[in-house]
């Protein structure tokens, strides 16, 4: 031992070298061990032993640097009793040799040791913490990155399926990650897995990811593997961007993706796909309560004036939740003409604690829930969708109806009283005024023809009269 610490820390040039070479040592086999890891891995044991090593390495060097500046740290002379031979001295005790009597600066170095025994361990540890996060730091967090979601992927690299689908489990467990390139990649791959579960799964994490390189190979597996279509349907339509909304396109004329038609529509309204006569059959034919809301749906993300009688006709559906999703998409429409079949919605609710029940997006465990109709208040969505109007007739209409209401209902109903109140004041409703009139004299005089001026539903109110009713 005496003959090691010699050769590494005799002279003060081989402890210069000796702390330059370790530190060294540790950075190169951190970044070595880091990048392999991140792109090539594909053992998770393997990965859990270089991480230990880089780990070891990073405490050597700890070791080797407060032993070399021990001068430094501690007082002058500390490396002379560092280099000690303790057997040398104990032979010459025992064979009698005379042993060299101590001096005062003997006695004083030997107080300054016993004192930097505790500071030793101390520089030690920090020097250790220091190597280790300060090459975590120029890793770009690489300790965070392998705990999530490296090990997921090193799992997905392997080549037995178990341990594929244990990683994408992992890697769907938590989303909260930037996707890399090696990320990418490893993904990209499993969407091939020849096992349905793993594909499966990293369709879902192209959704959940928006990992736009994926399009062309989900619209592969629509059309070429129909047990899948549903889930990739679905993540499609998660993916942002304009190479998958021209996917959809293409993808809602495939009979594959005909067969899924709730998965199709979910589709087409996240990607607001303009396929209307495609949602429109899926509402009118299909018996299905849920793949109805969702063609609902899909058709209000379309925010098109032509929709509003199929919108207004979904109100007076005996399921509650297509009520809800009438309602839903004419608030979207944000058109003055939605307020006659809101307000019929209104009168028509019997019960003022209804509340629509809550329809998402099916995805699977782990992924983030996409609403597409909320769980509220059934008349509270009513309202909500009134307050998109500017319906000057709800100045007298709210006062009449706010009795017996859910008090959040109330308390909207007041506010949107009171703003509409203040833009009447400011003229803001005139134009709107000036239809309603129009209208009350067409339907009084129906042979009369469209009075002037009327351009018909969601034409434009004409200029200002410029005063009040």
């Amino acid at each position: 031992m005496y003959r090691l610490r010699s050769a590494l820390f005799g002279t003060a040039g081989r402890r210069v070298a000796a702390l330059l070479i370790a530190n060294a040592v540790f950075h190169g086999a951190a970044l070595i061990i880091q990048r392999y890891i991140d792109t090539q891995a594909s053992s998770p044991g393997l990965s859990f032993v270089l991480l230990a090593s880089w780990m070891t390495l990073g405490v050597v060097a700890a070791l080797v640097s407060v032993i070399a500046l021990g001068n430094l740290l501690f007082h002058p002379r500390w490396s002379d009793g560092f280099l000690r031979d303790e057997m040398a001295d104990l032979d010459a005790r025992i064979s009698g040799e005379k042993v060299p009597e101590t001096t005062d600066e003997d006695d004083l170095v030997a107080l300054r040791s016993g004192d930097s025994t505790i500071r030793f361990g101390l520089y030690f540890l920090a020097i250790a913490a220091a190597n280790i996060l300060g090459s975590n730091a120029l890793g770009g967090g690489f300790m965070q990155r392998y705990s999530h979601p490296g090990v997921a992927i090193v799992h997905m690299r392997s080549d037995d399926p178990v341990l594929r689908r244990a990683g994408m489990t992992m890697l769907a467990s938590r989303l909260d990650f930037t996707v890399t390139p090696a990320i990418e990649a490893v993904v990209l791959r499993a969407l091939d897995d020849p096992d349905e579960g793993v594909a499966a799964r990293a369709a879902f994490v192209v959704g959940a990811l928006s990992v736009e390189a994926a399009v062309g190979r989900l619209e592969q597996m629509i059309e070429d593997q129909p047990a899948l279509a549903f889930t990739a349907l679905i993540a499609l339509g998660q993916v942002e961007g304009e190479a998958a909304r021209e996917a959809g396109r293409r993808v809602a004329r495939l009979p594959q993706a005909q067969a899924e038609p709730r998965a199709l529509a979910l589709m087409l309204g996240m990607l607001r796909v303009p396929a209307v006569d495609r949602l429109r059959t899926i509402y009118t034919e299909s018996e299905d309560e849920d793949t109805r809301v969702a063609a609902l749906w899909a058709l209000g993300e379309m925010r098109e004036q032509q929709l509003l009688d199929l919108m207004a006709g979904a109100l007076a559906s005996p399921s509650l939740a297509l009520r809800c999703a009438g309602v839903l998409g004419l608030e979207k429409l944000v058109d003055f003409d939605t307020s006659e079949p809101l307000k019929r919605a209104f009168d028509a609710a019997r019960d003022p604690l209804e509340r629509c029940p809550e329809k998402t997006v099916p995805v699977q465990e782990g992924g983030p829930t996409i609403v597409i109709v909320p769980h509220r208040n059934y008349q509270l969505a009513i309202i909500r969708a009134l307050a998109t109007t500017d319906d000057p007739t709800l100045i007298t209409w709210l006062p009449e109806k706010q009795e017996g209401v859910e008090s959040r209902t109330h308390e909207l109903m007041k506010k949107l009283w009171e703003s509409l109140k203040a833009k009447d004041e400011r003229g803001e409703l005139n134009p709107l005024k000036r239809k309603v009139r129009l209208r009350r004299l067409q339907a009084e005089a129906p042979d009369a023809g469209p009075p002037p001026g009327d351009g018909g539903a969601g034409g434009d109110a004409g200029p200002s009269d410029g005063g009040g009713d």
